[in-house]
């Protein structure tokens, strides 16, 4: 039996990363909560460019505290301008749902960009992927389905915006992983909020609002909360795998859940709660289960 099961710093490590998962999805959840409120009172535009446009300030300014200054440089200048313009997607999405259906709704189609990361992975980049984890994805996607629910007395166009925001999140997470060993997370979410600061620009421009002090906080928090997190989230998978720690990252939705209620009265039904619970299930059999797979696979093509 290995040691590293009995090593003290071993467990102390897993249980730091596991406060900084814990910590990363509660500081996410206020983020979309703070992005709730202000696309309440501002034009969406102006809210998706002040977020690209705080995002990009603070992760250089966190870049320049650190001195790393390479991580301002890049050879992948195109991978790059393609993970910005999916960024522009990806953040008016998330705002636009945010904007227009619960919390809570919004956190559990969210956590549906793993499932599609699974499927890309087994039919563009040929990873073996069993039959059991497309079972787990085809029901998992179901549950999508429950808490969107195409019907006229609930179905919006935020919650289609919501799976846009799934859709360019996995394509953010394939390029992620495809440049990991060339970048660091830091230059990767630097590139996100370029090409947003540009194209909305003048779109917030023409139908500008002029926050109040409180408003600009907000605002602020909208980006400062999110880059928080990720540097949580960053943390806590170098404490320890990621394989341990990200299914902590499920409790967001509980966060989101709390917070819907307290601030805008939103309470899931039943029909909801199930496809919420659907979907958990199904993300932490992929997380757990995708991975075993992928290394065995690996292991016999060796």
């Amino acid at each position: 039996m290995s040691d590293v099961n009995h090593d003290p710093s071993s467990q102390e490590h897993f249980g730091k990363g596991v406060l900084f998962m814990l910590l990363g999805s509660a500081l996410f959840a206020v983020a979309d909560a703070l992005g709730k409120f202000t696309t309440q009172g501002f034009p969406l535009f102006q809210v998706v460019w002040l977020r690209s446009v705080f995002g990009l300030m603070l992760v250089a300014l966190v870049i320049a505290s650190r001195r790393r200054w390479e991580d301002f440089r890049t050879n992948n200048i195109r991978a790059h301008i393609k993970r910005s313009i999916a960024g522009i997607f990806m953040s008016g999405f998330m705002l636009t749902g945010l904007k227009y259906i619960p919390l809570a709704e919004v956190t559990a189609v969210a956590f549906a960009t793993p499932m599609i990361v699974a499927v890309y992975s087994a039919i563009a980049l040929k990873e073996h992927v069993g039959r059991d984890i497309f079972a787990a994805i085809l029901l998992g996607l179901c549950g999508v389905i429950l808490v969107v629910r195409p019907t006229p007395d609930h179905f919006h166009f935020g919650h289609l915006a919501m799976l846009g925001f799934a859709l360019s999140s996995a394509y953010l997470s394939i390029t992620a992983r495809a440049l990991a060993k060339t970048e660091s997370a830091l230059t990767l979410n630097l590139s996100i909020y370029p090409a947003g600061v540009i194209v909305f620009a003048g779109l917030a421009i023409k139908d500008w609002v002029m926050p109040d002090p409180v408003s600009l906080a907000a605002l602020f928090g909208v980006a400062l909360f999110a880059t928080l997190a990720l540097l949580s989230i960053t943390r806590a998978v170098h404490l320890t795998t990621p394989a341990k720690v990200t299914p902590f990252d499920y409790s967001r939705i509980l966060w989101s859940v709390s917070l819907g209620f307290v601030f805008w009265d939103e309470l899931p039904d039943a029909i909801t709660w199930t496809g919420i619970g659907i979907i958990i299930c199904c993300g932490l059999y992929i997380m757990r289960h995708g991975r075993r797979q992928t290394a065995r696979a690996g292991q016999k093509a060796g």
